[in-house]
């Protein structure tokens, strides 16, 4: 009893402390999430963003630049001095009040050497300073993406470098029916390949159309990105399936396309498939056979009480005396 006492003692000590002195917010939003432009070597960029304070006190803001990469979805940031990251300029710091929302300029200065292609950075704002040179020691800090498209020589160059179900499965007992797709990246600007899985069945009919990339979300130069949509409906499903994907990208709208085959078989049916082959094969049969026995039985025992009425009906004579 002692000990649970004092453990609820504890709680509730924490509890008033959190009460009395509520930690500090190192909160900031910023938007809008992402900026994506397309321009040519020495064009120069001006335009905002979006900057509000809510750490609940008066806060001066400080940015920081980014180059940044991507892999499956997952972004990995750098360091780099030579890319957009070093391209971006903007008013530093930014001093807001509690509460306080601010449309922050900044600026954007393509080199006229600029590679062709794709350029990618991320502008982080955070309420610690710089602590030397351009890195910033990172409290709490929120970012925007910036993507560059410099004309000169671009590739947009894409494949499926894989489509199946979920799983390589090609049986399906049930609902739903989860697809698997990667979609790689060649060329030297990010991509958004965009488009339809239409299902179809053995008579070549649309059963379902699945949608494949509908938020529009980006992948890379040089990276790949994978995608599981799924297809479920309430509606009768039953047997073999062809699953045709077909994917737009780029600017070119260049296509891509590929297909194959599965089997769907929702459990419930192939219960009562099981059940009626087994009714069909087994318990009919054994029925009918019984059934014909019967009747000859019958038929059988229908002879014997006649011949035993006829036998009964007959007249009887006396013995004849010499």
């Amino acid at each position: 009893m002692e000990k649970i006492f004092f453990r609820v003692l504890f709680v509730l000590s924490l509890a008033a402390l959190f009460l009395i002195f509520p930690p500090e917010s190192q909160a900031v939003t910023v938007g809008p999430a992402k900026m994506e432009y397309s321009v040519a070597p020495g064009d120069v960029i001006e335009t905002t963003l979006f900057l509000m304070n809510e750490t609940g006190e008066d806060a001066a803001f400080y940015p920081s630049f980014e180059k940044f990469i991507e892999e499956d979805g997952k972004k990995t940031f750098l360091k780099d001095e030579s890319d957009l990251a070093s391209w971006i300029e903007t008013e530093v710091p930014v001093f807001l009040l509690a509460g306080e929302k601010k449309n922050v300029p900044f600026t954007i200065k393509v080199p006229e050497k600029a590679e062709p292609g794709g350029h990618f950075a991320v502008i982080w704002w955070s309420t610690a300073p710089p602590t030397g040179g351009k890195q910033v020691s990172i409290v709490t800090r929120a970012g925007i993406l910036v993507m560059l498209r410099v004309s000169g020589d671009i590739r947009e160059e894409g494949w499926l470098s894989h489509f199946s179900t979920a799983g390589s499965k090609r049986i399906f007992w049930s609902f739903p029916v989860g697809f698997s797709i990667t979609f790689k990246n060649d060329g030297n600007v990010h991509l958004k390949p965009t488009g339809d899985i239409t299902v179809k069945n053995i008579l070549g009919r649309t059963k379902a159309v699945v949608k494949v990339n509908e938020y529009l979300l980006q992948i890379l130069p040089g990276s790949k990105r994978s995608f599981d949509p799924k297809w479920e409906t309430a509606k009768f499903a039953f047997g073999p399936y062809k699953a045709e994907i077909s994917l737009t990208y780029g600017e070119s709208q260049k296509q891509v396309s590929q297909s194959f085959w599965f089997v769907l078989i929702p459990l419930k049916i192939l219960l009562l498939v099981i059940f009626a082959l087994a009714l069909v094969l087994f318990v009919l049969p054994q029925g009918i056979k019984k059934y014909n026995q019967w009747i000859i039985n019958k038929a059988k025992a229908g002879k014997k009480k006649k011949a035993k009425r006829t036998s009964s009906s007959s007249p009887s004579f006396p013995a004849e005396t010499r």
